[in-house]
């Protein structure tokens, strides 16, 4: 592993399963705009068989690599943990843009006296059906009500870290991360610089996530001192959001029939294994082809 860079402002975490994908796409993002060694930034490819780690040796041979066996993002986010000591501290899913201006954004929040803190997120549905599409509309007004951590990427000052000890083995860690903090604490920064999640294609695509994330959800709500489930108080978001006209309403009502029939088919037939959506990596894969066409 390479050596820790002598003065970074702030450290990064990319907990990375198979990402060759998207690697190359996350780290273009964030680290354009930055100086070499500005970040102290740890890869943790876990349980890869693909060449994640080439891509990013290849692509920025500043960022330091760490490789584990075993296939857990928890166990990634662990490892580096271990290996980082500066503060602030981002953690970045691989499969999400952060541009460098939102980065340093969130740096300077957590800096000033944030102790957590989230950039503002945008869904590209630009590759979805109408169906993810009117799912991910939904999502971002119940986000407009909420100061939280999830999804996917987050920052946390070391008095902000200092709030828990290690991530356990749960699939939701920005859902148990933003658990130690009071909505109050939660800054949202970056208004003009979102991060970007890649929307899933189809609705089964979007099924499949959707099932992971409500058996992580639950897990998080089982452990002795987790949170309370936001099921009823979304409920009622929903219904408030869906009085501003036909179109929403109509988004809503499609997003409560999928929760439903989320929460039944999660009983039916519980999730196996970590269920990750591959349809926004492959458009991923075919847009790196189509610039190296053009080039």
């Amino acid at each position: 592993m390479e050596p820790a860079p002598q003065s970074p402002i702030a450290s990064v975490v990319i907990p990375a399963h198979n990402e060759a994908a998207v690697i190359r796409r996350c780290l273009n993002a964030l680290l354009n705009g930055f100086a070499p060694l500005e970040l102290d930034v740890v890869v943790a490819c876990n349980g890869c068989t693909d060449d994640t780690a080439d891509v990013v040796r290849s692509t920025w041979p500043t960022v330091r690599l760490i490789e584990i066996p075993k296939a857990s993002k928890p166990a990634a986010l662990r490892a580096a943990d271990e290996t980082l000591s500066i503060f602030p501290r981002i953690y970045l899913d691989a499969d999400i843009t952060l541009p460098s201006k939102s980065a340093r954004i969130l740096i300077e929040s957590l800096r000033s006296g944030s102790i957590a803190a989230r950039p503002s997120l945008i869904y590209d549905t630009s590759y979805s059906d109408a169906f993810v599409r009117s799912y991910y509309r939904t999502q971002v007004r119940l986000q407009s009500y909420r100061n939280s951590l999830w999804p996917a990427v987050y920052g946390l000052s070391q008095m902000g870290r200092s709030r828990f000890s290690t991530f356990p083995d749960v699939i939701a860690d920005d859902l148990f991360v933003s658990h130690y903090f009071k909505p109050s604490e939660i800054d949202i920064v970056a208004i003009d610089h979102p991060a970007v999640i890649h929307a899933q294609r189809r609705i089964r695509d979007l099924l499949r996530v959707v099932r992971r994330r409500r058996k992580g959800n639950a897990e998080i709500y089982s452990l002795p001192d987790g949170p309370q489930s936001t099921a009823s108080s979304t409920v009622r978001t929903l219904l408030k959001t869906a009085a501003s006209g036909p179109a929403v309403a109509l988004d809503t009502l499609f997003y409560l029939l999928f929760a439903i029939i989320v929460r039944i088919s999660v009983i039916v037939s519980p999730p196996r294994g970590w269920s990750r959506d591959e349809s926004s990596r492959s458009e991923a894969t075919k847009f790196d082809t189509y610039k190296k066409e053009l080039a």
